[in-house]
């Protein structure tokens, strides 16, 4: 039960204890010119978080380029193909494991 408060507590509370105050604060002029470098702020955590997982999936795949590969494949067809996300990560697992069994060196 701990660990579920933690989970969902603060996302919880910054809902309900922020919301209302919302529409008010979007329009203060201090938060409209900090919105742009908010943003940049969190485009940037997020390409770290990809250049992590990226250095990641290279250093511990027994495959790492084939799993490199299927993480491209996964992105263009969820961004260009629209296929659904869960969709695109099932057939990323079906691909590794079909790697796994056929035991296909790629690149040496």
């Amino acid at each position: 039960m701990a660990a579920w408060f933690g989970l969902f507590g603060p996302g919880v509370l910054v809902i309900y204890g922020a919301l209302p105050y919302w529409g008010a604060f979007r329009k203060w002029p201090v938060y409209r010119r900090a919105l742009p470098g908010m943003n940049a702020a969190a485009v940037g955590l997020i390409v770290a978080a990809v250049f992590q997982l990226y250095n990641k999936a290279r250093s511990t795949s027994p495959f790492p380029d084939f799993s490199v590969v299927v993480g491209v494949l996964g992105f263009v067809a969820v961004e260009l193909f629209k296929i659904p996300a869960p969709g695109a990560v099932v057939c990323g697992g079906l691909l590794g494991l079909l790697n796994s069994f056929l035991r296909i060196r790629w690149i040496d």
